[in-house]
């Protein structure tokens, strides 16, 4: 049975007015029956519980509802809601190390870099002074990835990570690194930084094999392979060692010691091909591949040939024909006269549909049979082109030679009749389509589709050939064709996907738009009109007009006739210049400045420093440095990333601060868009509202003094403001002053609120009876 939220809604205000708080929250918990999801309940809750449960407890409960208030806003895509209750939290216990954490997660989320290194920063602070130094380098970890491409920030945590012995989490920051060294094409560099991982880590596998692989690309074999089989002595099942030692032995020249590990690997490691592989153990055929390059490179060409040629054979048995047909060719290459080669390209050939391949090696095996006077093979490779090609004149001239005068005249047409899979004509226009020929990638499937009119990849394949060519209108016709042949196959989502494709290209089209009437659910069936409108009143509530407007027009597609929706959409759109704040393009700096940070080295100033190990950059510098140098060190190069000038980012959030009761906060966001220009005069506004919420009048209005004296201040388009300075200036006492600014709105517009009323009020105040 559903409640009657209206009548619970009045009994908890009445209960609040009477100070029976712990019945008004009752009356509040029962709303959760029916939407056990909504943030504003929990969030209100929370506001009871903290307000007039100043207990310890009371405070627990707040903050309790607060996260789950919070975390609602957050899933459901209210991120600023969900930061300005997360501050709620911040303000009872400012030590919620998990909070800062979280609010730095979902800044990042939203691509506030600046805003969320500061509460990651907080949260650090926060660990150190407890002693969680482990925790706050886990921090630390996440300030860093934010920005990846800061390798001193990175260095400097790993350096951290090495004076707290943590020696694998160091390597691992170094490893990064080095990464983007070796991206960035310096080589060095990271040679460097894997070497001083070594003096760390004697025993490190990877580091060892990333510098013999650059040992070995700089051409200085001898170490390169020292190194390598350094790394095979830790770990003699390496792969990526292994397949690096033969790489090393091949280009310096050692083909015999490259055969020789070839060998080895190839006997230790007989991986089938339906078994796994060993751990990072290579498949077999890729250590056979370099067998027979160096083979080849030695010299034994017919072993290179032979191994080529069983290598095609096996990537045949793992159906890799693409890999295959590589290796044919690789063969034929190397030994043109090994016809069986020849034959496995010709049968490659044709399951490929490469039709010039097939015609070419197809007349060369023929001719070579025909030679060797076996003509009956010869015409067996005669027939198999002009199936392919029924107008082969080369193909039907040798096949006349090869047939017995009483066997009657062949006649390519019976093949083609008897020949009706067109996968061969697909393969074609594929390979068409992939070399630019569209001409002939339209014409192949069009021949294709005459032999199987119905066929869905022909006609999926064809629509997008006329939208490469441009030809929309047969692109459309071949869509409307798929939707008649789906539709019999009763495949609901291929047909939607058809329709909208058509529809892009034409929506008027009065055949998608019959289709779509019969075929496609209304849109109005799965969407909760209510849950629109309270979206785009949420929007209008924080100024966000553009995105409100936008919620509305989405109400209007799906129900024409929306009275409120109608009504509010011309409200917005028609707004006066004092109900509306102009909208300005969004400024997008990542970076915020840092409030504060921590001194991990007073924290742990009785640590004992290490004896120095040297840096990669500079030898003689030590690596590890007393705490106070480090975080010094790393607080200026987190300080200098920062900017203050994300100038919307900071509007917003002091909008959903304001809306949230947390006015201070507010002022603190509106503050840092006062140097923007086109935010200056929205920002004072916010201030001045902010202000007299504190009841702090006379710093109000000289906000807006200020604002209005600026070169940004136009009064028609913000006499808004000039209207909250004259309110302002008459709850401070100064009513001359109101008086003033007043007469100068009734200047500009006689008609605008109240401002007659105003000025008549004023004067009789003032003037004496």
């Amino acid at each position: 049975m559903s409640i009657d939220k209206s009548k619970i809604l009045e009994a908890a205000q009445q209960f609040t007015v009477r100070g029976q708080i712990q019945k008004a929250i009752e009356e509040w918990k029962k709303l959760l029956t029916d939407t056990p999801n909504d943030a504003n309940v929990f969030n209100t809750i929370g506001d009871l519980c903290l307000k007039y449960q100043t207990t310890e407890q009371g405070k627990e409960e707040a903050i309790s509802n607060y996260i789950r208030a919070a975390g609602i806003f957050e899933s459901s895509g209210f991120a600023l809601k969900a930061i300005a209750v997360f501050k709620k939290i911040l303000k009872i216990v400012p030590s919620r190390k998990d909070i800062f954490i979280r609010l730095g997660d979902l800044n990042y989320e939203r691509g506030l870099i600046g805003n969320a290194r500061e509460d990651y920063l907080a949260a650090a602070k926060l660990y150190s002074q407890e002693g969680q130094i482990r925790e706050a380098l886990d921090v630390y970890r996440k300030i860093a990835d934010l920005d990846p491409a800061n390798l001193n920030v990175r260095l400097k945590i790993a350096d951290i990570f090495l004076k707290e012995d943590l020696k694998s989490e160091a390597i691992e920051e170094y490893n990064k690194v080095a990464s983007v060294h070796i991206e960035s094409g310096r080589r060095d560099e990271a040679e460097s930084l894997y070497k001083l991982i070594l003096r760390v880590c004697p025993d490190d596998v990877a580091a060892t094999i990333k510098v013999g692989k650059l040992r070995l690309e700089d051409g200085y074999f001898e170490e390169a392979i020292a190194y390598i089989k350094k790394a095979l002595d830790h770990a003699p099942d390496s792969g990526e060692a292994l397949l690096l030692l033969i790489n090393s032995y091949d280009k310096a020249g050692m083909y015999n010691d490259a055969e020789a590990l070839i060998n080895t690997c190839i006997n230790d490691h007989p991986n089938q091909p339906d078994q796994p592989n060993q751990i990072g153990q290579p498949d077999k055929i890729v250590f056979r591949e370099m067998l027979a390059s160096i083979l080849l490179k030695k010299g034994e060409v017919q072993r290179a040939a032979d191994e080529y040629l069983s290598l095609t054979r096996e990537c045949i048995n793992r159906t890799n024909i693409e890999k295959a047909y590589v290796y044919a060719e690789k063969t034929i290459d190397i030994a043109p006269e090994l016809i069986p080669a020849h034959e496995i390209l010709f049968d490659l050939s044709v399951s490929m549909g490469k039709k010039d391949a097939v015609e070419d090696k197809g007349l060369f095996l023929a001719k070579y049979y025909y030679d060797m006077g076996d003509t009956s093979r010869a015409g067996d490779y005669y027939k198999k082109i002009l199936i392919q090609n029924p107008y082969s004149f080369e193909a039907k001239e040798g096949l006349a030679k090869t047939a017995p005068a009483t066997e009657p005249e062949y006649q390519p047409s019976e093949i083609v009749s008897a020949y009706v899979d067109i996968s061969g004509q697909l393969a074609s226009a594929d390979a068409y389509m992939k070399y630019g020929l569209v001409e002939k990638a339209v014409a192949e499937l069009q021949s294709a589709l005459s032999s199987d009119p119905d066929n869905k990849i022909a006609h999926s394949r064809l629509k997008d050939a006329y939208k490469t060519t441009g030809d929309l209108e047969k692109a459309i016709e071949e869509c409307l064709i798929l939707v008649k042949i789906y539709e019999e196959e009763s495949e609901g989502d291929r047909i939607a996907e058809l329709i909208q494709e058509a529809s892009a290209i034409n929506p008027n089209d009065r055949r998608i738009l019959a289709y779509k009437n019969r075929l496609m659910p209304h849109p109005q069936a799965d969407v909760d009109i209510g849950e629109l409108f309270e979206e785009a009143g949420f929007y209008a509530q924080q100024g966000m007009f553009v995105e409100a407007v936008a919620v509305y027009e989405k109400i209007l597609l799906i129900s024409p006739d929306n009275h409120a929706a109608q009504e509010r959409l011309s409200d917005l759109k028609g707004a006066r210049p004092d109900t509306a704040f102009p909208e300005v393009e969004v400024i997008r700096h990542d970076d915020v400045p840092s409030s504060s940070f921590f001194d991990l080295g007073e924290v742990l100033k009785d640590a004992v420093i290490e004896e120095p190990v040297t840096t990669f950059a500079r030898e003689e510098e030590p690596v590890i440095k007393s705490f106070d140098d480090l975080f010094q060190e790393f607080q200026d190069g987190i300080r200098s990333q920062l900017s203050t000038e994300d100038y919307e980012t900071h509007y917003n959030l002091g909008i959903a601060y304001k809306e949230m009761g947390l006015h201070q906060e507010a002022i603190e966001e509106f503050r840092l868009c006062i140097p923007g220009e086109n935010r200056f005069i929205d920002a004072s506004f916010m201030i001045s509202l902010c202000l007299r919420e504190l009841g702090e009048y006379t710093e109000a209005a000289d906000v807006l003094k200020q604002a209005t004296a600026s070169a940004q201040y136009d009064v028609r388009s913000h006499i808004v403001v000039k209207y909250e300075l004259g309110e302002l200036l008459e709850m401070s006492g100064k009513k001359e002053d109101a008086l003033s600014v007043f007469n100068e709105i009734y200047d500009t517009d006689a008609t605008y609120r109240d401002v007659s009323e105003k000025v008549l009020s004023l004067q009789k105040s003032i003037l004496p009876a």
